[in-house]
C-alpha cells in the first residue's frame, strides 16, 4: 500500500501524521510552505512563544464514553464533544494541563466572572428576566444544532426570543459589534460561537436573574505549564520530525490532480509525489486553486489587530488573566496574559490585546494601531501612563478579513465549496474548514486527525 500523502498545515494534518507514524507506518506531509499546526502553532517574538490571542484548551467528558470516532459528523455542530474522552486522553498524553483562572468580562466599568464563554452568570442577578419559550417551540435554543428553523434564524432573532431584548443589548451586543464589526442581525444563530457569544436556554437565564443560581457548572479552560498552547503544537512537530519514515516537505505546491485512482502532487521545484491515500488540510480557497475549482468571494469578513507585548510584573496594579471587554470606552475586545493563565509570575508577562482596525482608526485617528493598543493595555492592567518602561510592545499585526462572518450567504458559500471539493477529490479525507463552516476548532481538528489516522493505519 502506498505511503499516505497529507497535504496542508492544519492541526488535523499534524495530529493525523503523528498518529500514523506512531503506529510505525510511513507518512509524507506537504505543508505548502506553511508552518504545521497553523494558527495553533502561535508565534515566536523576542525569543518567547506567544499564542495569537486567546488560545485555551477544553476538556469535555461525554455522558456516554467510548463513542465510535468513525461516526464523527462535521455537519453536526460541536460533534467533537461526543468524543471528548478520546480528545482529553490524547491531550493528557502529550502535556500536563493547567486549569486557568475563571475568565472575566469588563462590564459597565466592573470586572465580573465571564458569562460569554465560561457559563458564569453571576452578573445577571437582578437583570430583566426573559420570557420563557416552551421547549416544544423550534426557536428554543435547545434546538440550535438541529435541522430546521435554525438553518435561517439570525443570532439577533434567537437571542431576543431566548434572552430578551434588554438583556441582549446590555450584556452581549456590545461585544458582538466589537468582534464581528456588524450587529447580531447579520449572522446565523447556529454559529454564535464563532463570535465567542452564548445562546443560553431561557430557563437558565431566568434562574440566574431571579436567584443567582443556575445549576450550570462553570465551563473550564486549560493551558500548558508554560502558558503557551503553541508549545504543545511545536513539541508535536519536533516529535514527528524525529520519527523514522516521516517526510516533511515545505516547498509550496504547484498542482494536485488524480489519475487512475492515484493522487499526484507537483511542487514548485518540479518534484512530484504520488499516493492512493490523500488527506487535505488547506484552506478551501487554496484547495480550489490547486484543484481548478472556481471560487466565489467571501461575502463578509472580520479583520483583527493584535498587539504582542511584554509587561513588567511589578508595574501591574490590576492583574488579570483573560478579560473580555464589553465597555464601549475601549476599542479592544480581549486581553490575555499567558503567564497569568498558567499561574506564572515572571519578571515580564506575555500579554496580547485584540481589537479591529476599524475601531482603532475611529477611536484613535492620530495614533498607530500598536500605540493605541498599548494605551488601552496600560489602562486595563493599571500601569501608570508615566511608566514608559513598563510595557514593551513587540509586534502589532493586522489580519485583514481574518475570519468569515457566518451570514446565511457565507455558510451557503462554504457549504458549496466543501461539496465541490469533495466532488473533485473523491476518496480524499477532508479536514478543518474543508469539511464545513466552523469545524476548524482545536478539538474538532484533534478528533479529525485521530479519525483519519485510524482509517489510514
Amino acid at each position: 500500500m502506498s505511503v499516505p500523502l497529507l497535504i496542508g498545515n492544519g492541526l488535523a494534518i499534524l495530529i493525523g501524521a503523528y498518529e500514523i507514524a506512531r503506529h510505525g507506518q510511513a507518512v509524507r506531509i506537504l505543508t505548502d510552505g506553511k508552518t504545521l499546526g497553523g494558527h495553533f502553532a502561535g508565534t515566536e517574538i523576542d525569543g518567547q512563544g506567544f499564542d495569537v490571542g486567546m488560545v485555551m484548551l477544553e476538556e469535555v467528558i461525554p455522558a456516554r464514553a467510548g463513542a465510535d470516532i468513525r461516526t464523527y459528523d462535521p455537519n453536526v455542530r460541536n460533534d467533537w464533544t461526543r468524543f471528548g474522552d478520546i480528545a482529553s486522553r490524547w491531550l493528557r498524553e502529550q502535556v500536563d494541563l493547567v486549569r486557568v483562572p475563571t475568565p472575566e468580562c469588563l462590564l459597565e466599568g466592573k470586572r465580573v466572572p465571564d458569562y460569554l464563554i465560561a457559563n458564569r452568570l453571576d452578573a445577571m442577578f437582578g437583570a430583566d428576566a426573559p420570557t420563557i419559550l416552551p421547549r416544544s417551540d423550534p426557536r428554543h435554543s435547545s434546538h440550535k444544532n438541529e435541522p430546521g428553523i435554525y438553518d435561517s434564524l439570525t443570532y439577533a432573532q434567537a437571542v431576543v426570543l431566548n434572552h430578551g431584548a434588554s438583556f441582549h443589548e446590555r450584556f452581549i451586543e456590545p461585544f458582538v459589534k466589537k468582534v464581528m464589526g456588524v450587529s447580531s442581525e447579520a449572522f446565523l444563530a447556529r454559529y454564535h460561537r464563532i463570535a465567542w457569544v452564548p445562546l443560553y436556554y431561557p430557563e437558565t437565564l431566568a434562574r440566574a436573574v431571579c436567584s443567582n443560581s443556575t445549576g450550570l457548572l462553570e465551563y473550564a479552560f486549560w493551558t500548558t505549564p508554560e502558558g503557551y498552547v503553541g508549545q504543545l503544537v511545536l513539541d508535536l512537530h519536533e516529535k514527528l520530525k524525529r520519527m523514522p519514515h516521516v517526510s516533511i516537505l515545505t516547498t509550496p505546491l504547484k498542482s494536485l490532480r488524480e489519475e487512475s485512482g492515484r493522487w499526484i502532487a507537483v511542487l514548485n521545484n518540479s518534484e512530484n509525489y504520488e499516493s492512493s491515500r490523500l488527506a487535505l488540510g488547506l484552506t478551501p480557497e487554496r484547495t480550489c486553486v490547486l484543484l481548478g475549482i472556481p471560487i466565489s468571494a467571501t461575502s463578509l469578513a472580520a479583520s483583527v489587530t493584535v498587539l504582542f507585548a511584554k509587561v513588567r510584573s511589578v508595574s501591574i496594579s490590576d492583574p488579570q488573566s483573560c478579560t473580555l471587554l464589553m465597555d464601549d470606552k475601549l476599542s479592544s475586545y480581549r486581553l490575555t496574559d499567558q503567564d497569568a493563565l498558567a499561574g506564572l509570575d515572571p519578571e515580564w508577562h506575555r500579554v496580547t490585546i485584540e481589537s479591529t482596525p476599524k475601531l482603532l482608526g475611529s477611536r484613535y485617528p492620530t495614533l498607530k494601531e500598536g500605540d493605541a493598543l498599548k494605551h488601552e493595555l496600560a489602562a486595563l492592567l493599571g500601569v501608570p501612563e508615566y511608566d514608559e518602561s513598563a510595557i514593551r510592545p513587540l509586534k502589532c499585526i493586522t489580519a485583514q478579513n481574518a475570519f468569515a462572518v457566518p451570514t446565511a450567504k457565507e455558510v451557503a458559500r462554504a457549504s458549496g465549496l466543501s461539496a465541490a471539493i469533495a466532488l473533485a477529490a473523491p476518496g480524499a479525507v477532508l479536514t478543518g474548514s474543508l469539511l464545513n463552516y466552523g469545524v476548524a476548532s482545536f478539538n474538532d481538528q484533534l478528533v479529525q486527525g485521530i479519525k483519519f489516522s485510524r482509517e489510514f493505519v
